[in-house]
C-alpha cells in the first residue's frame, strides 16, 4: 500500500511542477517561429472577455518574465474587456501588475473596455495601435442586487464612488504618473455621473484645448474667459488614440506592432510570446470545480479519520484540495505561502486529532490557518485598502463561511447514515459505547464489577485501536478505547482504569509508567522554534526572538533524548534540516509574497532618474541636432556631431528636421521637434 502511495504522490508532484513554469518556450509575436535571441519583450495577447483563462495567462507571464530576466511584459489588447468579468480576479491581476518589478506595456487595438480598460491605464506605458479606443470601465447600468435595494440609485452611486476611490489609489500607484488630464478622463471612464467637454479655452490672449467637467466649464465661464465651442464627452467617457495622446494618457500612437520593438529600444527578433501550457487549459474546469473540491476534499478526509488505516478517501481528499488551490495559484491569487499555511492547518488538525487529542491548541491554530490560508487564496490583498477590497474581503469570508457549515453537514450526515449501509458499516470504526445505565450493570450486558476486575490485565488488540476497537483477554473480546494513540492489531495491551462502560488500555511495550507525552511536546517545542525563526527574519527584537527559537529547539532535542536516544538522533536530523530550509524561505520566498510585502517596509525610493548605461548619452541632454532619417517615432538623428539612435514621444519627424534632447533614460534617448 505505501509503495502505491508514494507512486501516487510521486506522479501528481511531477504534474504539478511541470504545470507550475519548465522551460520558457516563446514563438515570436510576428512570425511563426522561434526567435533567435533570448526574448526581452513577452507578448500577451487578449481578447474578449478576461475570464480565468486569460488572468492565469497573464499571471504566468509575469512569472516567466521575473524568471528569465525579460525585461517588458506587453499585454495586447485586441477588443479585449466585457461585462460580467469576475471583479475579484481582475483585481489581483491588477495588484499584481502593480507590484511587479518588471515594466509592463498597454498597446490598444480595437475597442477595450471593463477589466482590460483598468488594466490599460494601470500598466507603466501605454500605445495606442491604429485607431485603437479605451472605453468604460465601469458598467452603467444597475446590478441586479442595485435594483432590488431599497434605494437602488443611492446603491448604484455607492458603487460608483467605490470604483473611483480604488482607481484613484492604483493611478497614484503608477511608477510614471498621469497628467491631470489624463486622470480625470480615466476617473471618467469609471464613473459615468461624470460629465466631460472638450473646449477651446481662451484665456490672457492665449488658447489652448482643455477637458473639463461641468463644474470646471461653469467656473471658467463666470470667470469672464472665454470658452469656444465646448463639446460633451460620451458618458462614461472614451477616448481615441489622437486624444489619448493629447491629454498625456498614452505614451504614443504605433501604425504595426513591429513598430513596437523600435519604441522599447529593442531587437524585434527578441519580442516572444508564451507558448499555451496544458495547464492553463485546466483553469477553467478547475473554476467550475473549485466549490466541489474543496467541499469533497474536506469530506473525504474526515471520512478518512473514520476509517481504519491510510486508505483511499484520504488519498482522494487531500488530491482534490491540493487541486483547488493550485487554481488559485494558476490564476494569480495565491502563491506558495498561502499554500503551505493551508497544508500546515491540515498538519495541526491532524496532531489534534491523532497524536495529541484534547489539547486544544493544535485544533485551534489548525482550523486558523485553514481559514487564513482559504480568505488569502481568493484575494491578493491581506488588509483592504478600499470599498471594492473590503466587499472582496466580505465576499470571500462569506464564502468560507457556507463552506464550512456544507462540511459539517455533509460530514454529521456521513458519519450518521454510512454506517448503517451494509458494506460501509464494516468500513467505519464503530462508535464509543453508551454509558452504562442505573444499576449494576454497564451497559455492555455484564456487571460494573466484571469490568472493574479487568483493570492491570492483559490482552491483545483484536482490530485497529484508532482509538476505539475490541482487545481480547483470555479469548473474551472487550470493547476498549485507548487516550488517543493508534494501536494495531495484535499489539499486546494493558487495562489501565475502568470508568463507567469505558475500559481504557495502552499498549503494553509503552507501559503507564513510562508514558511521558514527549512526542507532542517535542512536536510543539520544534514547531514553535520554526516559527520564532521566521519571526526573527521580520521583526526586529536585537536577538531576542532568535534566542528563544534556539531555546525551543534544543529543548526539543533535550526532551527527545530523554524518551529514547534514537528519537533524540531523528530530532536532532530533522532540526538540521528543517531550520535552514525555514530560514531560507523567511528570506528568500516570503517577501516576494503579498503576505511579507505588508510586514517588509520598501527601500527608500532613489532620488534622481537612472543614468544611461553608456555614460556619454547623458551629455546629450537639451541638446539640438538634426533628424537622419524619418522618426517613426524611433530613427537616426546627428547631435553633437554623433550618430545616435532616438525615439519620440509618439509623434512623427520628417528627415533633417531640427529636434531637441528632452529625456534620457538608460540608452533611451527622448527627443522632440522644434
Amino acid at each position: 500500500m505505501a509503495k502505491h502511495l508514494f507512486g501516487f504522490w510521486l506522479l501528481f508532484g511531477l504534474a504539478v511542477f511541470a504545470a507550475c513554469g519548465g522551460p520558457l518556450a516563446p514563438v515570436d509575436a510576428t512570425r511563426p517561429q522561434a526567435p533567435a535571441v533570448a526574448p526581452q519583450v513577452l507578448v500577451v495577447t487578449l481578447s474578449g472577455k478576461l475570464g480565468t483563462l486569460e488572468l492565469a495567462r497573464c499571471t504566468r507571464a509575469l512569472r516567466e518574465a521575473a524568471t528569465h530576466g525579460v525585461r517588458f511584459v506587453v499585454f495586447r489588447l485586441q477588443d479585449a474587456g466585457s461585462q460580467g468579468e469576475d471583479l475579484d480576479d481582475v483585481q489581483s491581476l491588477l495588484d499584481r501588475v502593480q507590484a511587479s518589478a518588471i515594466e509592463t506595456v498597454a498597446l490598444v487595438q480595437g475597442r477595450t473596455t471593463q477589466g482590460a480598460a483598468q488594466l490599460a491605464v494601470c500598466t507603466d506605458r501605454l500605445y495606442f495601435l491604429g485607431n485603437g479606443v479605451l472605453g468604460e470601465i465601469t458598467k452603467h447600468e444597475g446590478e441586479l442586487d442595485e435594483l432590488l435595494a431599497a434605494d437602488p440609485d443611492s446603491a448604484m452611486a455607492q458603487r460608483f464612488d467605490g470604483m473611483r476611490e480604488a482607481l484613484r489609489g492604483r493611478l497614484e500607484r503608477r511608477k510614471q504618473k498621469l497628467r491631470p488630464e489624463a486622470e480625470k478622463l480615466v476617473l471618467a471612464m469609471a464613473d459615468p455621473r461624470t460629465q466631460l467637454f472638450e473646449a477651446t479655452v481662451r484665456e490672457g490672449g492665449f488658447e489652448r484645448t482643455r477637458l473639463l467637467d461641468t463644474n470646471e466649464l461653469t467656473a471658467l465661464q463666470g470667470s469672464g474667459a472665454t470658452v469656444i465651442a465646448p463639446e460633451k464627452m460620451t458618458r462614461p467617457a472614451e477616448v481615441r488614440a489622437q486624444g489619448a495622446e493629447q491629454y498625456g494618457l498614452s505614451n504614443g500612437t504605433l501604425q504595426s506592432v513591429e513598430q513596437l520593438a523600435e519604441v522599447l529600444t529593442v531587437d524585434r527578433d527578441a519580442m516572444a510570446e508564451l507558448v499555451v501550457d496544458w495547464a492553463e487549459h485546466m483553469v477553467g474546469w478547475l473554476e467550475l470545480l473549485q466549490p466541489f473540491l474543496l467541499v469533497a476534499g474536506f469530506v473525504l478526509i474526515l471520512f478518512e479519520v473514520k476509517t481504519p488505516g491510510v486508505g483511499l478517501p484520504g488519498l482522494l481528499g487531500t488530491a482534490f484540495l491540493a487541486l483547488a488551490m493550485f487554481y488559485s495559484y494558476l490564476v494569480g491569487l495565491a502563491e506558495v505561502t498561502e499554500i503551505l499555511v493551508f497544508f500546515l492547518g491540515l498538519a495541526a488538525i491532524a496532531v489534534e486529532i491523532f497524536l495529541l487529542p484534547g489539547t486544544v491548541v493544535f485544533g485551534a491554530v489548525g482550523f486558523l490557518c485553514l481559514v487564513l490560508a482559504l480568505v488569502l487564496s481568493q484575494q491578493s490583498f491581506v488588509m483592504p485598502q478600499n470599498a471594492i477590497e473590503e466587499d472582496i474581503l466580505l465576499h470571500n469570508l462569506t464564502n468560507v463561511t457556507l463552506l464550512f457549515v456544507m462540511v459539517l453537514v455533509l460530514g454529521f450526515a456521513t458519519w450518521r447514515i454510512l454506517p448503517k449501509v451494509p458494506w460501509f458499516n464494516r468500513v467505519f470504526l464503530p462508535p464509543p459505547q453508551p454509558q452504562p445505565a442505573a444499576g449494576g450493570h454497564s451497559g455492555l450486558g455484564m456487571p460494573n464489577e466484571r469490568l472493574t476486575a479487568l483493570v492491570g490485565r492483559t490482552g491483545k488488540a483484536a482490530t485497529v485501536l484508532r482509538p476505539t476497537g475490541t482487545m481480547e483477554v483470555d479469548g473474551e473480546p472487550y470493547d476498549v478505547v485507548t487516550e488517543g494513540e493508534f494501536v494495531e492489531p495484535g499489539t499486546p495491551l494493558r487495562v489501565l482504569y475502568v470508568q463507567g462502560n469505558r475500559v481504557v488500555v495502552a499498549a503494553e511495550a509503552a507501559g503507564r509508567a513510562g508514558e511521558r507525552g514527549s512526542v507532542g511536546v517535542v512536536v510543539l517545542l520544534v514547531i514553535v522554534g520554526l516559527v520564532l525563526i521566521v519571526a526573527e527574519v521580520f521583526f526586529v527584537s536585537f536577538g531576542v526572538i532568535a534566542l528563544l527559537a534556539g531555546a525551543a529547539l534544543f529543548g526539543a532535542v533535550f526532551v527527545a533524548f530523554q524518551e529514547s536516544t534514537s528519537f533524540g538522533v531523528t530530532m536532532v536530523a530533522v532540526e538540521a534540516v528543517a531550520a535552514p530550509l525555514v530560514l531560507a524561505m523567511a528570506f528568500k520566498l516570503l517577501p516576494r509574497t503579498p503576505f511579507g510585502r505588508q510586514l517588509i517596509l520598501a527601500g527608500p525610493a532613489t532620488p534622481g532618474s537612472a543614468g544611461a548605461a553608456d555614460p556619454g548619452l547623458q551629455a546629450l541632454l537639451h541638446k539640438t541636432g538634426v533628424t537622419l532619417s524619418a522618426l517613426r517615432p524611433a530613427g537616426f538623428a546627428r547631435i553633437d556631431g554623433k550618430k545616435v539612435d532616438v525615439v519620440t514621444r509618439g509623434e512623427m519627424v520628417p528627415a533633417d528636421a531640427e529636434i531637441v534632447v528632452v529625456e534620457v533614460t538608460g540608452n533611451r534617448v527622448v527627443v522632440a521637434h522644434r
